[in-house]
């Protein structure tokens, strides 16, 4: 049995529910969800970052374009700073609430949460009704678990979400590498072998192809394949290259960054990797 990474595999979650007696908003364009789940480091410490990855193909959207920014305050913290289970619970009934109140109707749309030191915030896109502000403001004014602060401001441009919420480059191919670690768990993989893993790359030229293939093999790969596809691919030259490795957590992390940054130094596209099952 073979896993490879795909980009923007679809985890599928259903956020929403029903509340009677709400004013209709504007449609909000059907879009495939895809919510992952990533760590993030900063110089103003770590922080867990929840998104749904599918906005990026369909926003910024023309009639939800205020973003609420809602962070509950939490009481108690685990020792690394992080709010502790309970908080989290707490953080997450007004989360529920607030999705409940705007989704339906059309009046917002939950896009990620970010949770860091004593915190959880969760972000909106509103609608540009007041509807929009005094639903989620009923919500606020009933929650008296913990403070909660609000900020509201106009974001045509979505910068919210693709500044502060989207993943990096790094973070996105880290994303997808867990994402191939979850399926080799789910089929009975403990992680704990080496074993080959193919990496596929693709580029424009066969010598630029050839260049990369001599810096790999200096490296201890050996040769899996090479083709050139149908005419009319910017990038028709496909290289498919095999070493014994480890795939644990960060070493994986670091082999396919430096993979695809040499790929790129000679302007190819690193397309992933792919391993087969290791059952002991």
């Amino acid at each position: 049995m073979v896993y490879r990474y795909l980009p923007f595999f679809a985890i599928l979650l259903t956020l929403s529910a029903c509340q009677s007696g709400v004013p209709e908003g504007p449609p909000i364009p059907p879009h495939q969800e895809d919510w992952a789940v990533f760590l993030r480091e900063a110089d103003s410490g770590p922080s867990v970052i929840t998104i749904d990855l599918g906005w990026e193909r369909v926003a910024p959207l023309e009639h939800h374009s205020r973003l609420m920014a809602i962070s509950v305050l939490a009481e108690e913290e685990l020792p690394s700073g992080f709010p502790n289970e309970k908080e989290i619970g707490i953080a997450n009934r007004l989360q529920d609430q607030l999705i409940r109140a705007l989704e339906k109707p059309g009046q917002g749309i939950f896009v990620g949460s970010i949770t860091s030191f004593g915190q959880k915030s969760f972000f909106f896109y509103l609608n540009d009704s007041r509807d929009a502000e005094r639903i989620a403001g009923q919500v606020l004014v009933g929650f008296k678990s913990r403070k909660a602060d609000q900020e509201l401001r106009n974001d045509a441009d979505w910068a919210g979400y693709f500044n502060i919420l989207f993943p990096t480059a790094r973070e996105l191919a880290e994303v997808q590498n867990e994402r191939v670690l979850q399926s080799l768990q789910q089929a009975g993989d403990a992680l704990l072998q080496p074993r080959p893993i193919d990496h596929w790359a693709h580029f424009s030229t066969m010598a630029q192809r050839d260049s990369f293939l001599r810096e790999a093999q200096s490296e201890g790969f050996d040769l899996g394949e090479m083709n050139v596809q149908a005419e009319g691919s910017e990038n028709p030259y496909l290289l498919r290259i095999v070493r014994e490795d480890s795939i644990h957590i960060p070493y994986i992390h670091d082999l396919t960054w430096s993979l695809r940054q040499k790929v790129e130094k000679y302007k190819g596209t690193y397309e992933g990797w792919e391993t087969v099952v290791a059952r002991e």
